[in-house]
């Protein structure tokens, strides 16, 4: 498998709920993932990452569910998803009612607690994602992660809190150490609500930030990521605009 040169937008924590509406009385949740799926047509992207928290939470609507079904729809590639903290796969998340595969063939649901990975040939990547099945303080995203693929781009998604110390209080973490030893080209990072770019040995990361400005920020923003066999990973905040029609 032959490394390419690809495109990637990177999404996370678009965090819908059931306040759901049409036209101008679109949520800032709604407006988020139209203005993603909107980005990755324009920006012409052969991937796209979604980094968990999808929803905020596990009693979700029909109605809502509907409206991802609608925007999912309209996918011109893949989309590889996890889950967050929000959406966790415990036994009451709203993923033991709804698969957002159902809705697209361009869906990828990577959900296995110990992560999953799913390879693209044609694009020459492989990636593997691990969301959240229990949120508690043990919980290790980066662990488990498969050997380094012979070939092609190899690319990483998971959801959690990036930080250089131990923080007993908090779940999720990650280690820049544990970037660094990952193998990762690029590594999709969820949880934080703003745009921060990293760079850790040979592995390059960025949380993404979120498109929904109903999160206590004014901006929507996603990563776009530039993977070319020449001259490496480059990575870009990405400013997302509403629709005006």
């Amino acid at each position: 498998m032959t490394k390419k040169q690809i495109r990637i937008l990177h999404i996370s924590d678009i965090h819908l709920d059931n306040e759901i509406g049409s036209g101008a009385e679109k949520s800032s949740a709604q407006i988020g993932l139209e203005a993603s799926i909107d980005a990755s047509i324009e920006q012409n992207v052969d991937l796209i990452l979604l980094a968990g928290d999808l929803f905020d939470h596990n009693r979700i609507k029909v109605e809502c569910l509907n409206f991802v079904d609608s925007q999912f729809e309209r996918l011109l590639c893949p989309l590889v998803m996890i889950t967050g903290n929000h959406d966790c796969l415990a036994e009451y998340s709203i993923y033991k009612r709804y698969n957002p595969e159902e809705a697209s063939e361009n869906v990828f649901f990577l959900r296995a607690d110990a992560g999953s990975t799913c390879v693209f040939k044609d694009l020459g990547v492989t990636v593997w994602g691990r969301g959240i099945v229990e949120h508690h303080p043990g919980h290790k995203p980066l662990d488990l992660i498969p050997s380094v693929p012979e070939d092609g781009w190899y690319v990483g998604v998971t959801h959690g809190y990036c930080v250089d110390r131990d923080l007993q209080s908090f779940s999720s973490l990650i280690r820049p150490e544990e970037i660094e030893a990952s193998g990762f080209d690029y590594l999709a990072l969820g949880h934080v609500h703003v745009f921060s770019f990293m760079e850790h040995g040979l592995t390059k990361a960025a949380y993404c930030g979120s498109p929904n400005t109903g999160l206590g920020k004014d901006d929507m923003s996603a990563a776009l990521v530039e993977l070319n066999p020449q001259k490496g990973v480059f990575v870009n905040k990405l400013d997302l605009l509403p629709r005006t029609f």
